[in-house]
């Protein structure tokens, strides 16, 4: 779990870092411990798995399943990455492994990402990896002071075409 803790304390650190949890209302240290103890872990509604660079030694990144709903067979997408490794592809290298895993072995047949509506980035990756747009949850998180939007995307297994 230390290299984990290590992870989220840098990303937690970094100003451009958008966490679509209320989790900055704690201190760093406890931020992290709340993020790798967060109920997907405890309730088994999830899974996390580490990203490391091929040939690197150290964590640079997450992502997995939260909000897994085995009934309904869907479940929510989250991923974290450190800034200096954006736009190399590494997230979305990992997330085909991760939608393929939900498909195939979870049995998942809707997996939806809710991602902040200032975030470009992710809203391009998932467009990419064939995601749609369904919508706009207004003023749904609060973030550095102020209430933000975020844009729920979804893939169903049908949809999913495997790169």
């Amino acid at each position: 779990m230390r290299p984990a803790m290590s992870f989220y304390q840098r990303l937690l650190a970094i100003s451009a870092f958008v966490f679509r949890r209320p989790f900055l209302q704690y201190s760093m240290m406890a931020a992290s411990r709340r993020i790798l103890s967060s109920a997907c872990m405890q309730e088994n509604k999830g899974i996390r798995w580490g990203i490391i660079i091929r040939g690197g030694d150290g964590l640079v990144g997450t992502c997995g399943y939260y909000d897994w709903n085995k009934t309904s067979h869907r479940a929510e997408i989250g991923y974290d990455l450190e800034p200096a490794q954006w736009g190399k592809g590494i997230m979305a290298e990992a997330l085909r492994a991760v939608l393929r895993y939900g498909f195939e072995e979870m049995g998942s047949n809707r997996i939806q990402a809710i991602i902040d509506s200032e975030n470009v980035r992710s809203i391009k990756l998932v467009e990419r990896l064939g995601f749609k747009r369904e919508g706009v949850l207004r003023q749904n998180s609060y973030f550095r002071g102020r209430f933000r939007d975020e844009v729920c995307f979804s893939l169903l297994k049908e949809e999913w075409i495997e790169f």
